[in-house]
């Protein structure tokens, strides 16, 4: 899920001669759904709406206060223009849920947001009309958020701290990583899966760091990249393959199409999920531009993997 945060002085949705909605100070929220979104993405994202702090306080303190805390009302309009990947010049929009699933998707993300806040201040455009949205931004402030998928590792029964008995693969706890938090929790968790899945051997753990490494010192200079190399380690590993998007900056992912290792898909921003062999070409192609490997956003080290990297590093030698 992905949503666009305007803050505002007033903003309205007409439908032909038809004023929808209008509000006064608040937000304007642009509303995109994927197709794989679930409870979660919406959950965390009305929360994350509520609680985003880009108002001043009383004093003309910046940053520090929410629309709840305002008082100020909410503007949500579904846009499912969000989920638009290039085919070319053409965008495409298959990442997109499809209607009717996404209409009820987007009725209990507004049930959520006016349940936590006030209903009355909680305004509505027109589910797939063509609508004309008048937005006064102020300032202008102009924020993206994105779901990030909830990442569960189960950790081997007889595991202490980083290290795992080789061999032990009974799930006695779950440990869930939130965005932005139990970074300490989801590392050792991973790291419980990875000693477990290859039985204590840390060739493969030696390899994982060093591209982990590579790419936090620049040897590596894309995601795209590290992506490619740590699927080649991750072979066959479902619960590996898939944990490791917890690791990744926002907008990347890995996962498998109807959930079969033979058909493992990456999902990169602004671009279609490509395959193996299309990550691949991918690759090549950013290599070949010599421009692109300065992206600061393509070479970005998140708070987990900087977690992951700590951790491994201290596993291997002890």
């Amino acid at each position: 899920m992905r949503v666009i945060v305007q803050r505002v002085t007033k903003a309205s949705v007409m439908v032909g001669d038809e004023l929808i909605s209008s509000i006064g100070r608040g937000l304007c929220v642009l509303v995109g759904i994927c197709k794989d979104d679930t409870q979660k993405e919406r959950e965390y994202l009305a929360r994350k709406v509520q609680n985003l702090r880009v108002f001043d306080d009383e004093s003309g303190k910046r940053w520090c206060k929410s629309v709840k805390d305002k008082n100020f009302e909410i503007l949500c309009v579904s846009q499912f223009t969000l989920y638009a990947v290039m085919k070319g010049n053409k965008p495409d929009f298959h990442n997109a849920m499809p209607g009717d699933a996404s209409k009820q998707y987007y009725e209990e993300f507004l049930s959520l947001l006016k349940k936590g806040y006030n209903a009355e201040k909680v305004k509505d455009g027109k589910f797939a009309a063509y609508m004309q949205v008048h937005i006064q931004n102020d300032g202008p402030v102009t924020i993206q958020l994105e779901s990030i998928p909830d990442i569960h590792f189960q950790i081997p029964e007889n595991r202490v701290g980083p290290r795992a008995a080789s061999g032990s693969k009974t799930p006695v706890a779950v440990v869930r990583g939130q965005p932005q938090d139990r970074t300490i929790e989801k590392a050792s968790g991973y790291i419980a899966i990875f000693t477990s899945a290859f039985n204590g051997d840390d060739t493969k753990q030696k390899q994982f760091l060093k591209i982990l490494q590579d790419y936090s010192e620049g040897s590596i200079h894309h995601i795209p990249e590290l992506i490619l190399s740590a699927v080649d380690i991750l072979h066959g590993e479902k619960e590996l393959l898939c944990g490791f998007s917890g690791f990744l900056p926002q907008g990347f992912s890995i996962f498998l199409e109807n959930n079969d290792l033979q058909q493992v898909r990456i999902r990169c921003p602004a671009v279609e999920d490509m395959s193996v062999e299309e990550l691949k070409q991918h690759v090549e192609e950013l290599k070949s531009n010599e421009a692109s490997a300065s992206q600061s956003s393509q070479n970005k080290v998140t708070r987990a993997m900087e977690e992951l990297i700590l951790q491994l590093s201290r596993l291997l030698s002890s």
